[in-house]
């Protein structure tokens, strides 16, 4: 078998708009593990909004891994303990979340099952929470209420605010930390050097698996760097033009089963 780990992004690459994963998926999942592959469901969600895309391809029982918070925590599907995790300086956490209310955008962050920001109602704070499964705890003030780890905070809102805010909060946090858009409406805060394509790395490095043995499959910005990282890079038919421009192969779309057409064309053959 070529490709020994399959890394695979979930919103709009693996799973479909209404966040299902689809029978064709599953059986394609079930066989190239079968085979003795290797699967990483590689998010900028919490692990907690991971895991149950991870049950429903039977990972929890097969073996695979799940890379959250867009390569910044890895955790092994079988004994759900936490392999590597990286961690925002809590002394910077009050900067963090004062440019949030400077400029009045949404910021959450995760804890456990819940979404947390004092912005509960927020339409994007509320997205999140659908999308990832979990609930909204709403408080009053975010940075007394963070006395745990912070793997990484996201402010949210509308795309033409995100895309204003992108360069205002890199410039104000400086170069400890990485700041990017995993969607148009969501921007990412992790610690430097942090992302998709580091946490990849990181993961086969742990694996001992070579990164020529290794496909990637990713729909926006923050999942070139996984696509560079790996040996065989992946854009969906839905993509953005970054990713589709620089990748080795377009698959169909989320919605017409693009990850599973790529296992069955390049894991699941003897060549």
């Amino acid at each position: 078998m070529k490709y020994k780990l399959l890394a695979t992004d979930l919103d709009g690459t693996l799973v479909t708009e209404e966040k299902r994963v689809t029978d064709r998926t599953k059986k394609a999942v079930k066989a190239f593990v079968e085979r003795g592959g290797i699967v990483v469901l590689s998010s900028g969600r919490p692990s907690y909004g991971v895991w149950y895309v991870a049950d429903e391809l039977g990972l929890s029982d097969s073996g695979g891994y799940i890379l959250a918070y867009n390569g910044g925590e890895l955790l092994d599907c079988k004994d759900g303990k936490v392999k590597f995790s990286v961690q925002i300086p809590p002394e910077r956490i009050a900067e963090i979340v004062g440019l949030s209310r400077r400029y009045q955008t949404a910021i959450l962050t995760y804890e456990n099952e819940y979404v947390i920001s004092e912005s509960g109602s927020d339409i994007y704070v509320q997205g999140e929470a659908r999308n990832t499964r979990m609930k909204v705890k709403e408080i009053p003030d975010l940075v007394s209420y963070l006395t745990f780890p912070v793997v990484k905070m996201m402010m949210v809102g509308s795309e033409e605010k995100i895309l204003y805010m992108e360069p205002v909060v890199r410039k104000a946090l400086g170069p400890d930390f990485s700041v990017f858009r995993s969607e148009a409406y969501h921007l990412e805060i992790l610690p430097a050097g942090i992302d998709k394509g580091s946490g990849l790395l990181k993961t086969l490095e742990y694996l001992g698996i070579p990164r020529e043995e290794t496909v990637s499959c990713g729909d926006y910005d923050n999942d070139i760097p996984m696509n560079e990282a790996a040996g065989f890079g992946v854009a969906m038919e839905n993509g953005c033009p970054a990713i589709k421009e620089k990748a080795d192969y377009i698959t169909c779309s989320n919605e017409e089963d693009g990850v599973a057409a790529v296992i069955e064309k390049f894991m699941l053959q003897d060549n």
